[in-house]
């Protein structure tokens, strides 16, 4: 999706894309946020497409520095008034790749949560170097990112499955976005000199996908992938 088409979904941000701090069902973001060490002195967060500051509004208070990055104006600039309260925060509003280089290895802990999902493999590549380029050695990076295991649950229960590509390219709400496989992310974090401490399935509701929760499928809710890996 292009900037203007991000800020016209601004103002229904919540109802209209898939936020898993908020949406994920176990509280695996608190979990995740815990096993990553954080130092109670002078750590730094970096958020690599914010949003509307969902992470930063809850999990801010625990950093002496925040840097929130989001390419969409509108969008920040409610992610801002959401987090006014937070003082510490810088406010990027800019493509991730270029904001990286300003950032520089400084980050304790880089999210980047459900955007690494564009079905064109040179920028994908550009947004995982983005994370590896924040954070410092020692750090822990927190990336969330669509399940192609789980897109295979979800397209079994549909009258008309979504269309799909090669390398997990699927089409959704008419955009092509990537899905990954629990072993593509794995390698994929070792390839950018991490290591992988904890994998898990972050739950979220079924009416996200469109679709009625029912006895059965609450038992297997759809997720994404939430992975927590160490830069070595």
């Amino acid at each position: 999706m292009k900037r203007a088409d991000w800020d016209r979904l601004a103002d229904d941000f919540e109802t209209e894309t898939c936020d898993i701090t908020r949406e994920e069902s176990a509280d695996l973001t608190e979990q995740f946020v815990s096993l990553a060490h954080i130092p109670k002195r002078k750590a730094v967060l970096a958020d690599l497409g914010c949003g509307v500051g969902t992470f930063i509004h809850r999990f801010g208070g625990r950093f002496d520095g925040i840097f929130g990055v989001e390419f969409a104006p509108r969008i920040i600039a409610r992610a801002k008034e959401r987090c006014a309260d937070i003082e510490n925060a810088v406010w990027l509003n800019n493509d991730i790749p270029f904001a990286a280089r300003k950032i520089g290895a400084k980050a304790d802990l880089t999210v980047c949560l459900n955007v690494i999902t564009s079905d064109s493999a040179a920028k994908r590549r550009a947004l995982w170097a983005s994370v590896a380029a924040v954070t410092k050695k020692g750090g822990h990076a927190l990336v969330v990112v669509p399940s192609l295991e789980s897109e295979d649950v979800v397209a079994s229960e549909m009258k008309t499955p979504p269309k799909r590509k090669t390398g997990g390219i699927v089409k959704r709400d008419d955009a092509w976005q990537k899905h990954y496989e629990r072993g593509e992310l794995e390698k994929l974090f070792a390839a950018l000199g991490f290591v992988v401490k904890r994998i898990e399935r972050a739950h979220y509701p079924w009416n996200i996908e469109g679709l009625r929760e029912t006895v059965a499928r609450r038992k297997n809710r759809p997720w994404d992938w939430m992975c927590l890996a160490q830069r070595l």
